[in-house]
């Protein structure tokens, strides 16, 4: 049987990395300082490509490397112990190949692989830069986005399945008019898939342009066709960003309903509330709104009937 003390010191620390209640002003601390330690590591990592800068500070930049990583192995370390307490993952088996974990793993491996292989870590800037998906953790909207994202996956690969057909229809029809007119920019149709990308997402640059009568004309219906074609996978998480976050309003207020049927709110009744708000991503304000409109309904139910006994 497990030791009584460890497991209320797993739950300490559980409480410590997941905002709630009991830990409000420590974990809400912790979590601003490791946003505030995603945010140096970037910029430090930025600064770092810059020569002058990484000949003349290139000893503190490989301070806050050491310090950052340490903090996040340390934080993956206890938050893979102690992910039990909560209800988000029914086992660590599950937590371990979850997107979250995966995130946290993403911060620290680019500096074991610097280590281990004798990597200059300039070289893996973009896996450094990788630690701002940290971020989703601590802000509601980019985590609703990741929801958003994994549930219409298989929808947005189709929207960008289509791009991608427009895109080589583009450049084989722009290679086929201007190969003979430009071929040092038209010469050959992944040469052309430049100027078709450019083109279809309407960017326009400018630095590679038909001159031809019959590339002019392909190029203004290209355009003309990408127009509702690139809008659409912006346009399909816009609204399913939307749904989602109705979605998730409609089923914590739900949740309110039944727990306020007594007609009040308990402590544990909140407590649970705010569990679930967190496991919706939804931020403590959308809940007050809720609960506040709720007791409005409330106030206002109890004036019509005063308003009937009075009548009667």
């Amino acid at each position: 049987m497990e030791n009584p003390k460890i497991k209320t010191f797993r739950r300490r620390i559980f409480d410590l990395l997941n905002p709630n209640d009991r830990f409000g002003r420590s974990s809400n601390a912790f979590n601003i300082f490791i946003v505030f330690l995603v945010l140096v590591n970037v910029l430090a990592a930025s600064l770092e490509t810059v020569e002058g800068l990484h000949e003349t500070y290139g000893k503190i930049f490989s301070l806050i490397e050491i310090f950052s990583v340490l903090i996040f192995s340390i934080e993956y370390i206890f938050r893979f112990w102690s992910i039990s307490e909560g209800r988000k993952y029914p086992t660590r088996y599950h937590f371990l190949f979850s997107f979250d974990s995966v995130v946290d793993l993403l911060a620290v491996v680019p500096f074991y692989l610097g280590y281990l292989f004798g990597v200059d870590l300039r070289a893996l800037i973009a896996l450094r830069l990788l630690r701002l998906l940290k971020l989703i953790r601590y802000f509601e909207p980019l985590a609703i986005l990741a929801t958003v994202l994994k549930t219409e996956f298989r929808a947005f690969m189709a929207a960008m399945s289509v791009l991608m057909i427009l895109v080589f229809v583009a450049s084989t029809g722009i290679y086929f008019f201007e190969k003979q007119a430009q071929p040092d920019v038209f010469g050959s149709i992944p040469q052309s898939m430049w100027w078709a990308i450019v083109t279809l997402t309407t960017l326009g640059y400018g630095d590679v342009v038909p001159i031809t009568m019959a590339g002019k004309v392909f190029s203004a219906m290209i355009t003309i066709l990408s127009l509702g074609t690139v809008a659409l996978p912006a346009g399909m998480l816009a609204s399913r960003f939307s749904e989602e976050l109705r979605k998730r309003k409609n089923s914590l207020n739900s949740h309110i309903s039944v727990l306020a049927m007594d007609g009040t709110l308990s402590s544990s009744d909140r407590g649970i509330l705010e569990a679930y708000r967190e496991q919706l991503c939804l931020s403590e304000d959308d809940m007050q709104k809720l609960l506040d409109e709720r007791e409005k309904s409330k106030v206002s139910c109890l004036l019509c009937g005063k308003e009937r006994g009075h009548g009667e």
